[in-house]
């Protein structure tokens, strides 16, 4: 509001206000936005009222508040995750990993857990940790081998059967090998 006095320094408005303290009663309803959940008023006519802002704030002061995240059924253990298909963020029970050949490495005491990928029909689950002092990466699933089909898609975990003193491996491609376990000794 323009200040217009009357002589030399009034502390009157022309416009109405009889002190300089405006009161809330002084001012037009229509001039105060008491309901920001509809939006804030683009046209910056309008103060908005304390319960307004409190109550603005505490609806977006969460993550299913925030507008660029699309939150449903949120329970323990989930994660969020950045969905590029609908530009927000999203919760899931599970973490997605998208496949890459390798990180950079981490700090010594850091690890990266990702999808690793092998060739165009194999991925591996790896992870890039130190040891010995060095930043290696250990895969965490399917041990390598080359089966005499030339597959090289690799094996599930073996099995030990300690009854028959046989290890079996299962391929992926499908085959499976039985071995020995020759003299074995069980220790305590």
């Amino acid at each position: 509001m323009p200040l217009r006095g009357k002589g030399q320094k009034h502390t009157q408005f022309l416009t109405g206000v009889t002190s300089v303290a405006i009161g809330f009663g002084e001012i037009d309803s229509d001039a105060i936005d008491t309901n920001l959940s509809d939006g804030v008023n683009q046209s910056h006519s309008q103060f908005a009222s304390s319960k307004a802002v409190k109550d603005y704030i505490d609806a977006v002061n969460n993550i299913e508040g925030q507008t660029d995240t699309t939150i449903s059924s949120v329970g323990d253990n989930h994660n969020l995750q950045y969905d590029s298909a609908s530009s927000k963020w999203i919760n899931k029970t599970y973490i997605d990993f998208s496949k890459i050949s390798a990180p950079a490495d981490p700090s010594t005491e850091e690890g990266r857990l990702y999808v690793k990928e092998i060739n165009a029909a194999n991925n591996a689950l790896a992870v890039k940790i130190q040891k010995a002092g060095n930043i290696v990466e250990v895969e965490l699933t399917s041990p390598g081998c080359v089966c005499e089909c030339g597959s090289t898609d690799g094996a599930k975990d073996p099995l030990y059967d300690f009854s028959r003193g046989k290890m079996v491996v299962e391929l992926y491609c499908g085959h499976s090998y039985e071995m020995d376990i020759p003299n074995l000794r069980r220790i305590q």
